[in-house]
């Protein structure tokens, strides 16, 4: 570490003084590979939405590996096999793009798409819990580089939205997504706005209002309304009557 700060001290004061030496330079170059994804294989749903899913997931792996995030954060550079050209391959070797979730299966596979790594996994449904789990695996080695698991349970669209865009990014950082504070901010926010508004116009039902603090609570419900409007699908189910607010549960996060 001492040997490269001289050397880059010497380089910087002998441009200052007009000397042009060669300096060393330490910059990795990018390693470059292909990459395929293969179809989540469905257990307990449906192939159509497994289907779905690892369009998806395929669609994700495409967002990532182009973004100037990724080329910045990492010094590897990867060139995603399209769907159209692995059901052409697989046609000429007379398979289908089924899935595998085995190693050997999964090097059968990238040496057909002539891939140095490819992705495998599976998408399981048991009660109400989905468990989805994804490898990418090296082709020459047989070597699992990268391995994510999730269990989410859920409305199915956050699938799409949330666990799948998850599961990519684990893959290709080799750390979780970090969760949003958004919706904490949100639920901070009508929580002290609420128990302001009750306690400036309805005194919070002490008796000085004839409904029971009935401005207060309409105020809230308005707040309410302004701040979660936007969201979609909706953060909280509502119910009650007479101008009142009862939040029931937050959607995505049921025991």
């Amino acid at each position: 570490m001492l040997h490269k700060i001289i050397s880059v001290l010497l380089c910087f004061l002998m441009f200052q003084i007009g000397f042009i030496i060669p300096c060393p330079s330490w910059a990795q170059e990018k390693e470059s590979y292909n990459i395929a994804v293969l179809d989540l294989i469905a257990n307990g749903i449906s192939e159509t939405e497994a289907l779905s899913l690892s369009d998806n997931m395929r669609g994700k792996f495409a967002e990532i590996t182009t973004s100037e995030e990724f080329n910045k954060a990492t010094n590897i550079s990867y060139t995603l096999v399209e769907r159209s050209q692995m059901d052409k391959i697989f046609d000429e070797f007379d398979v289908q793009n089924t899935g595998c979730t085995d190693i050997s299966c999964a090097i059968e596979f990238g040496k057909m798409l002539n891939v140095e790594r490819i992705v495998i996994g599976s998408i399981g449904l048991v009660g109400e819990t989905y468990s989805i789990q994804a490898r990418i695996v090296d082709v020459e080695t047989t070597k699992i580089l990268e391995v994510s698991n999730e269990i989410f349970k859920g409305p199915r669209d956050n699938l799409l939205t949330t666990v799948i865009p998850g599961i990519v990014h684990e893959l290709m950082y080799g750390r979780k997504l970090k969760k949003s504070k958004k919706l904490y901010y949100i639920i901070g926010g009508v929580v002290l706005a609420g128990g302001i508004a009750a306690a400036v116009l309805g005194g919070g039902g002490s008796g000085d209002s004839p409904t029971g603090g009935g401005e207060g609570t309409a105020l809230i419900e308005i707040i309410i309304d302004e701040l979660l409007t936007p969201l979609n699908p909706p953060l909280f189910k509502r119910e009650g009557t007479e101008g009142s607010v009862q939040v029931e549960k937050m959607r995505g996060f049921e025991p």
